[in-house]
């Protein structure tokens, strides 16, 4: 599964870095940019392993579960950068698990996805939410309603925005349900 989850953000990669996007999005008012592209909603993946470095990570719980989120990519891409998350049930004994569903979600929908994830410039005072395709929606992943999570299991998400400045070299990573991970360092 570990190279599944390398094919689906070296796509992602692909095609937010293969499209022509308009104005520069330090000249955007509006942190939310459009893309020309409607190919990034990618599915959540489930890892059997985390990738090799955490760059921040923080234990939650929701519906008797507990988790652990960390995160494992946040990487400058051209104009936008590309975040990657995992989360891994570490308690709750449910027979079918944890229904992630709309866990990460900005608000709770039927088709839900992880929108409710931003990113906080604090050098700059600005917030980044996640990117949108031209249909309006989220360059994230998606979460079906079938992705349960038992004591053991993870799965990888992931997020694209607009860049901060040159000069900023981490920002905090709001996730919903989880908090704030402060100073995560941006590459």
């Amino acid at each position: 599964m570990r190279a599944k989850s390398a094919v689906t953000a070296a796509a992602l990669a692909l095609t937010v870095a293969g499209c022509g996007f308009g104005p520069d999005p330090a000249d955007v008012p509006k942190e939310r940019v459009e893309l020309a592209s409607s190919a990034g909603n990618a599915p959540a993946e489930e890892a059997t392993a985390p990738p090799d470095k955490v760059l921040a990570a923080r234990e939650s719980s929701l519906d008797q579960h507990r988790f652990r989120v960390e995160v494992v990519q946040f990487a400058r891409r051209d104009r936008f950068v590309n975040l990657t998350f995992t989360a891994t049930v570490t308690e709750g004994d449910s027979a079918l698990g944890w229904q992630v569903n709309n866990a990460f979600s900005a608000v709770p929908k039927q088709n839900a996805d992880v929108d409710g994830v931003f990113l906080i410039d604090v050098k700059n005072a600005k917030k980044h939410l996640v990117a949108q395709d031209s249909a309006g929606g989220c360059v994230c992943s998606r979460i079906t309603g079938s992705l349960f999570l038992k004591k053991g299991d993870g799965a990888v998400f992931s997020a694209t925005f607009a860049a901060p400045p040159a000069d900023v070299t981490s920002m905090d990573v709001h996730i919903p349900n989880v908090g704030t991970l402060a100073d995560v360092p941006l590459g």
